[in-house]
């Protein structure tokens, strides 16, 4: 018997419409390279919907500023919910007129998980491009997205896992850090000269954060911490130099008078301010006196040994401990899942309780290099080591494919 051929599906050479969409800056970065990506592999596809300048820039069309849909606080969210309503039926709309054959959803999750329901109740599939942190808070999420994603990618190994245990279609494609990391690393300014080489001393790096709130509230406790370093290895052969790098031009003035206050008691302490040097500070530290955030993640990226601190008001501390359900704060000690860096928070944020983490780090080296190992098996594990935009593209391209080449 002849087996029957299978029929095969004509692949029309007119550009097919892609809806994606992202309301943050971080948003369209990953945009950008997805669909510089994506260009590649289905060059008949073209992408509009709601980006900024780095999709733009990739033939990106975008309906809407992206700056119009910045959401900060709660009070912020119910002022931007009609018009963020207004612009959800609007794109379903648009999808729906442009006969789009599947969206690209891009974090967001508030607004991207609403539409993604939407477009689904008229026949669209959705990508779903960065996890909602579920694992933190809101795990319920987890029964929406199953039932309106047709495909999670995630930025770490562990989500996947999750997403798998409960029936989600998942893929893990790496964290963009692996690839933009190296890349703006080279474009930042050289670090001061005559740092102490490895044995001669310790090159520390204070990072208070970004926002006015986090760098009131951590500045003291950190240069506090430095005086008491500084007069713990004084007549010593170990010589310890400290690296603040700010990114926060409006607070300049306010930090650099914080140093010289601090230079003005010690005037042998040796401290560096950096404009826009973060992640160079970072690759030259033996340790991080770091805020908690997103910096945490780069600290692991570059495997440094960190003092994770975090202070915010009595009241956000209190919502947050009631809504967030994950152990750390720290995405270092999440993606661990271990405290691999030492937690600080509000009270215990003094320089005496962070000096004895700082010691114990610089001064013991079994502990320091089991802390080291556990970072690079993390950031090996969770972050992935190649191309994540490209690994997102092929995914996305394969997705499509059977969108229009459906299995028989």
């Amino acid at each position: 018997m002849v087996a029957k051929k299978k029929s095969q599906k004509h692949i029309s050479n007119k550009n097919q419409n892609v809806l994606v969409f992202t309301g943050e800056h971080s948003g369209d970065l990953l945009g950008g390279d997805l669909i510089s990506e994506l260009k590649n592999l289905r060059p008949e596809l073209t992408y509009y919907g709601v980006g900024g300048v780095n999709m733009e820039a990739q033939g990106f069309e975008s309906l809407e500023e992206l700056e119009k849909l910045a959401v900060i606080g709660f009070s912020e969210a119910i002022k931007k919910y009609s018009f963020l309503k207004k612009l959800l039926f609007r794109i379903v709309e648009e999808a729906k007129q442009r006969e789009t054959k599947f969206a690209i959803l891009i974090d967001y999750p508030g607004f991207n998980l609403r539409l993604a329901k939407e477009l689904k109740g008229i026949g669209i599939p959705s990508v779903f491009y960065v996890s909602p942190q579920i694992w933190a808070w809101k795990f319920k999420r987890i029964f929406y997205i199953k039932e309106h994603i047709a495909l999670m990618l995630t930025l770490f190994k562990f989500e996947e896992s999750i997403y798998k245990e409960y029936g989600v279609n998942s893929k893990f494609v790496g964290h963009p850090i692996t690839k933009r990391i190296p890349e703006k690393l080279k474009k930042e300014p050289a670090l001061p000269s005559g740092l102490p080489e490895m044995g001669e001393g310790f090159v520390i790096g204070l990072l208070p954060g970004s926002r006015k709130g986090e760098i009131s509230k951590l500045i003291d406790p950190i240069l506090g911490t430095a005086k008491l370093l500084h007069e713990h290895f004084q007549g010593t052969k170990k010589e310890i130099v400290f690296l603040l790098p700010n990114i926060n031009k409006g607070l300049e003035p306010f930090i650099l008078s914080k140093i010289e206050n601090l230079k003005s008691q010690v005037p042998t302490l040796k401290i560096h301010y950096l404009w826009d040097s973060s992640l160079r500070v970072m690759s030259a530290s033996d340790l991080l006196l770091i805020a908690s955030g997103t910096a945490t993640l780069e600290g692991l990226f570059f495997e440094k040994p960190m003092v994770i601190l975090y202070k915010v008001s009595l009241f956000t501390y209190l919502i947050g401990s009631l809504l967030i359900k994950s152990k750390y704060i720290g995405l270092a000690n999440i993606l661990s899942g271990t405290e691999v860096a030492r937690e600080i928070t509000q009270n215990e944020v003094k320089p005496k309780y962070i000096l004895k983490e700082a010691l114990e780090i610089l001064e013991n080296r079994k502990y320091r290099n089991k802390i080291i190992k556990i970072l690079q098996e993390t950031k090996e594990r969770e972050l992935g080591t190649l191309n994540g935009a490209r690994l997102a593209a092929k995914e996305i391209s394969h997705f499509y494919g059977e969108l229009i080449e459906p299995n028989e």
